[in-house]
């Protein structure tokens, strides 16, 4: 679909969707008293701010002297109040950050009312209105410290954040895009501009947000209002405007590995780091350069902003290297060729600004990229893979196109409605290195991958193309009155079919099969069901409602979503391929249907009546966004099946007709006897699993904290936080009881490092002969089989303060952990597994300090730095288990003629890598010509040049525990930015 197309369709959504719209944004409240301490009614409040295009708001207190100004833009304020027979009032210097509600009450002096008092003072710092537990980064502040802009950054400096994997750590921006985290042990952080969703995929490497564009960033990491998709952490944009002045901004920097120190310590070399290793496992690149420019193009009436922004990074990986015997069976490293990561990102955005009548204000954003994640997943910590035998992911087209309308129709109703758009199409290709005839091997006794990928049948795992196309809308109604913030609306999100036609690729997998060596020799081998694809759409519908209500001190936050999922497919044909003939898969309807009631309660409590300490509980039930349907009957079929191979005659070729699923030659039975089949449908779906009132996945968080304001412009707050979720699924294969199961223990490995040192370990079971290839799965509520468990509980203590002419204090101390639990049986006891089945971490394992500063120094000096320490790692032992060795326990040969099975030997959350510290420095130099400022900008990352492991063998054998990967050691770094 042409770009034109999607605005247009925008353009009319918005002019026949009836006007509802939403109240999102920052606001100024409070209450008018006069000096003996009577309530005001009917005073006259006008807040203005440069940051609004129609210049003012004005609004009149309530009967109780209240009054409430909502949808404000971040900027400086000033408030006015006026009523005849008194003196006019003016507040002046209000700095409101986003999703913030600044309390301004005033007391007014009898006298002429062009008599005017103005009084200036520092914002507030608490928030007694909201419940809503947030972290505001401002422009000021991006620009005073050092970090790269990227979603990593916004980890680093918050207490609590934990990121999806140790190895997207960062020093310096050498992490690229990469980053995604979640805080409280909820789900991944979501992304949102101007209160849309931006439902991202590939681990949120697809799309990158221009921060040349952005105002400020606001982190939502708790207490989610109604209007919320879901309970993961928040990231809110807020575009700059333009303005009635132009200004501009521009900033480049550039890294490269010669500034980048050698960390490589006795401790590493110990662990099978060399120094010609350690030195590819540092900075390759580092590029970052754009800028942007806005102002009027017609005062008061039209504005702009447009920012454009190129960028990338480069990454060696330790001990890994390209394949200098690319084409055969065999991996031979090649040590002149280092494996490295390599990601680019480019992107035009430009956003308008409208006030089109005095009621009404339109604004448009269209940001257009082009990305590349060009070796995805080569830092992937489950194994080590060689670089050509992971997928180049490129992203093209890609825009996100989006329109919001605002209107202030009387002082109290507020009407806003916007439409947004995500077109993109995922590319997975090969590189160059590989061609369709290299089949993709996995060596478990060297924990190595090489040849090709070969992982699964989606963009992760395959070579295949996926179009992305999302489409949001939120409409919503606000009713403000001084003690109410009533609000209502709708949010729709579809996810839609790309169209047929695009599975059609033999090698979508090399040679449709992979293969499993141990140290070199073939094991196994898995044949796949391609060509394949999935095809479907998804519509996620929420309605909600909520009230803000003031009632003296306490402000009850009351709200209740309503969210229903439901999922299509339509009939599809897929092509016949090496190992499966042509398939036909139904259309399905309501796959699946869920409808969901999730209430969303909190207090705020200003408990002494003067603003500066604020008591907050809250109390809400979530829900997720999905963007598929989810019983695919095209997912449903046996996508692969396993068979063990002895390689009798070592030829690498496997000696046996693949397509016949019965043993014989060099080749075991197949381990699903539902593959290869027509409609063969070995897995399905029950209707618990498939709709009904609160039966989809969901989770429970709630809070209880305390703001205070200790000094002016200081607040502390200390927060409990709680997560749990609940709705899990479990697949039981029909086919199969836990009595056709058969016991058996391990002996494990003398070695001094393992805690159950040449101990014998039981509760491993292995399925019955008889029973070996039957597949008949069911998929339903784990709650049918017992209690399963996910739980996290955390206290936070941090600071926040600005002072000085510019300086700012922002972090502290996060303690949490997250228990899961699942010990239950469903067809193998050995999920079971005393030790293995529940884990409790150790608290040190969740705790946390993190924190920023800024602070001014004479001579337009200025030095910030911030601190991380972090705990370190988990690290496990998985052993590879000969069929001889396991025999010697159970009796008998392992089902299927395995030659071997892979058991863990240390509870996962147990032991644990040193801990992380990192410490970051920057020193800027401020040049100033009239209202122009050049900043110069010296950053010195992981100053004390720590060395903490990040990603380690975790295979049991000569090389376990050998690190892979460790944090970028000392980086030195310039910047330098042109303001106007």
């Amino acid at each position: 679909m042409k770009i034109h197309r999607i605005l247009g369709a925008i353009l009319l959504c918005m002019v026949f969707l009836p006007a509802t719209a939403r109240a999102q944004g920052s606001g100024i409240t409070g209450q008018v008293h006069d000096t003996s301490g009577g309530v005001l009614p009917g005073v006259t409040v006008e807040v203005a701010s440069p940051a609004l295009i129609e210049g003012t708001r004005t609004t009149i207190t309530n009967e109780e002297g209240r009054y409430r100004v909502i949808d404000l833009r971040p900027g400086t304020y000033t408030v006015t109040f006026s009523l005849a027979g008194f003196q006019s009032l003016r507040r002046d210097g209000i700095a409101l950050q986003a999703e913030f509600t600044a309390t301004i009450n005033a007391d007014l002096s009898v006298g002429s009312l062009e008599e005017t008092i103005t009084v200036t003072g520092a914002p507030p710092v608490v928030d007694v209105v909201n419940v809503r537990q947030q972290t505001q980064i401002t422009e000021e502040t991006l620009q005073a410290i050092p970090v790269n802009r990227r979603m990593a950054s916004w980890a680093a400096i918050l207490p609590g954040a934990t990121t999806a994997r140790p190895a997207d750590h960062d020093v310096g921006g050498i992490q690229g895009e990469r980053g995604a985290f979640s805080i409280h042990g909820g789900p991944i952080v979501d992304q949102a501009v101007d209160g849309m969703y931006q439902v991202l995929l590939g681990g949120r490497t697809i799309y990158s947000f221009n921060t040349h564009a952005i105002q400020e960033v606001v982190i939502e990491t708790g207490a989610g209002s109604a209007e919320s998709f879901s309970g993961g952490s928040v990231l809110h944009y807020v575009y700059k405007d333009g303005g009635n002045q132009f200004s501009g901004t521009f900033s480049a920097t550039q890294v490269t590995g010669a500034m980048q120190a050698d960390n490589l310590s006795e401790q590493l070399r110990a662990r099978g780091l060399s120094r010609q290793l350690q030195q590819s496992g540092g900075l390759k690149e580092s590029f970052d350069v754009g800028g942007g420019i806005g102002g009027p193009i017609l005062r008061d009436k039209l504005w702009f902003f447009a920012a454009s922004r190129a960028s990338g990074t480069g990454q060696y990986q330790s001990g890994n290297f390209y394949n200098k015997t690319q084409g055969s069976m065999v991996y031979t490293p090649d040590e002149s060729r280092p494996a490295f990561t390599k990601e680019r990102f480019r992107d035009i955005t430009t956003r308008l600004t409208w006030q089109a009548a005095e009621k009404h204000r339109f604004a448009g954003l269209l940001s257009m990229q082009k990305n590349c994640t060009c070796f995805y997943m080569l830092l992937e910590p489950a194994v080590l893979t060689a670089p050509e035998a992971v997928g180049q992911h490129t992203y093209s087209p890609l825009y996100i196109p989006m329109v919001s309308w605002t209107s202030p129709f009387t002082g109290k109703l507020l009407f806003e409605g916007a439409a947004s758009a995500q077109v993109a199409t995922n590319h997975t290709k090969r590189q160059v290195e590989s061609g369709v005839n290299d089949i993709s091997i996995t060596d478990i006794g060297l924990n190595r991958l090489y040849g090709s990928r070969a992982l699964n049948l989606t963009q992760t795992g395959s070579y295949t193309v996926n179009p992305v196309r999302q489409y949001h809308q939120r409409l919503a109604v606000s009713y403000v009155s001084g003690a109410h913030n009533f609000r209502t609306g709708i949010t729709m999100s579809e996810f839609a079919d790309p169209g047929p036609g695009r599975f059609t690729d033999p090698n979508q997998i090399s040679q449709g099969r992979s293969y499993t060596f141990r140290n070199g020799v073939p094991e196994s081998l898995t044949l796949w069901a391609v060509p394949h694809g999935l095809r479907g759409s998804a519509t996620n519908t929420g309605i909600f409602v909520q009230d803000q209500w003031t009632v003296d001190r306490m402000t009850l936050n009351l709200g209740l979503r309503y969210s229903r999922w439901q999922g299509s497919t339509p009939e599809q044909v897929l092509p016949a391929g090496p190992f499966v003939p042509e398939r036909t898969v139904q259309a399905t309807k309501n796959n699946p249907l869920f409808n969901n009631l999730n209430p969303r309660v909190g207090l705020a409590y200003d408990l002494f009546g003067d603003g500066n300490t604020a008591v907050k509980v809250s109390l809400g039930r979530y829900t997720g966004v999905e963007i598929a349907p989810v019983a695919n009957p095209a997912a449903n079929m046996s996508l692969s099946t396993n068979r063990a191979w002895t390689d009798t005659n070592r030829n690498y070729v496997p000696d046996c007709d693949l397509r016949n699923p019965a043993a014989q030659g060099e080749c075991g039975p197949w381990s699903d006897l539902g593959f290869g089949q027509a409609r063969a449908v070995t897995t399905r779906y029950a209707d618990d699993a498939l709709g009904g009132l609160n039966k989809q996945s969901y989770n429970w968080q709630g809070s209880a904290s305390v703001q205070h304001q200790l000094l002016q412009g200081l607040g502390l707050n200390v927060g409990y936080f709680r997560t749990w979720y609940g709705g899990f699924l479990a697949t039981d294969n029909l086919a199969v009881t836990p009595a056709d199961y058969d016991p058996y223990c391990i002996r494990t490995p003398t070695d001094s490092r393992l805690p159950t040192s040449g101990e014998q370990l039981c509760g491993f079971y292995d399925l019955r002969p008889a029973k070996f290839g039957l597949v008949d799965n069911l998929v339903t509520q784990a709650s049918h089989y017992g209690d399963q468990k996910q739980i996290y509980n955390g206290v936070d203590a941090t600071l926040n303060g600005r002072f000085l002419d510019g300086g700012q204090f922002q972090g502290g101390i996060s303690v949490g952990r997250t228990e899961t639990e699942n010990c239950f049986v469903v067809d193998s006891p050995e999920v079971a597994r005393e030790g293995f089945c529940k884990v409790v971490p150790p608290w040190s394992a969740g705790t946390q300090v993190k924190f920023l500063v800024v602070y001014p120094l004479p001579w337009s000096l200025r030095t910030s730095l911030v601190y991380q320490n972090n705990p370190g790692i988990p690290y496990t032992a998985s052993h590879v288990v000969s069929n001889a060795d396991v025999a010697l326990s159970l009796g008998r040969n392992l089902a299927g003629a395995a030659r071997s099975v892979t058991k863990e030997l240390i509870p996962n959350q147990t032991f644990f890598e040193p801990r992380l510290q990192q410490i970051d420095v920057r020193l800027s130099r401020i040049f100033r010509a009239g209202t122009s400022r050049f900043t110069a900008n010296v950053d010195l990352y992981n100053v004390f040049n720590e060395d903490a492991v990040l990603q380690e063998n975790t295979r049991f054998g000569d090389t376990w525990r050998e690190v892979s990967l460790v944090m970028g050691g000392r980086m030195l770094r310039f910047t330098g930015q042109f303001d106007f």
